[in-house]
């Protein structure tokens, strides 16, 4: 199973556009905006991490045929099948706690004279607490690991590309936005927020030249 190791940059400059992508697909007007950074930047890779799959149908094939005109390599990122399947392991197994104990609690409960009784408060808490743990669990992963992962593998790809100088154009979701902001800042990577349904591109792309 591959270990989670983020290897810093090797004697590189690397600007990352750090694009938010919201529950929508792209219009337009932000494929005009998208064409022009493209027109005005080395990249020499994109990469797509997104939330749900139905995001991935309407939003990532359309995403990949725009980035094939300007011949950018793109990557999908996200933490490994093989360590999700790890790291959910715990997660699956108190869900089925729960889902017993449910039961449990349901079938105890139909004499209504017990719905106030110290067995059920007990296993009514005790549900509460494992999906509380639950919650927890998966917001850690998403929030904390899964950028992680991302980043190690924005890190690696960069590191096998010979140029010393160059961009690299990143599609994420607003969850996520902060965490990857903070993480490529970082390992050296300068971050440039990008906004492309706003008409200010000419001055960020301006700006960033400096």
């Amino acid at each position: 199973m591959e270990i989670l190791e983020l290897k810093p940059l090797r004697n590189k400059k690397v600007k990352l556009y750090l694009i938010r992508s919201e529950d929508k697909d792209f219009t337009n007007e932000d494929y005009r905006n998208l064409r022009e950074i493209l027109e005005n930047e080395l990249f020499r890779f994109a990469v797509i991490d997104l939330n749900r799959k139905n995001l991935k149908e309407i939003y990532e094939e359309p995403l990949f045929r725009f980035l094939e005109k300007f011949k950018i390599p793109y990557y999908s990122v996200d933490i490994p099948e093989n360590v999700k399947d790890y790291l959910y392991v715990e997660i699956l197994e108190k869900e089925v706690q729960i889902n017993d104990l449910e039961k449990e609690y349901s079938l105890l409960c139909v004499d209504p004279e017990n719905q106030n009784s110290f067995k059920a408060q007990n296993l009514k808490s005790w549900i509460e607490l494992l999906k509380k743990e639950v919650e927890n669990k998966k917001k850690y992963l998403k929030l904390t690991v899964k950028p992680q992962w991302i980043v190690k593998q924005v890190l690696d790809i960069a590191n096998r590309i010979n140029n010393n100088e160059f961009s690299i154009m990143h599609f994420t979701y607003g969850e996520l936005y902060s965490e990857l902001k903070k993480l490529f800042k970082e390992y050296n990577i300068k971050v440039i927020k990008i906004d492309i349904e706003k008409k200010n591109i000419k001055n960020i792309l301006i700006e960033n030249r400096r």
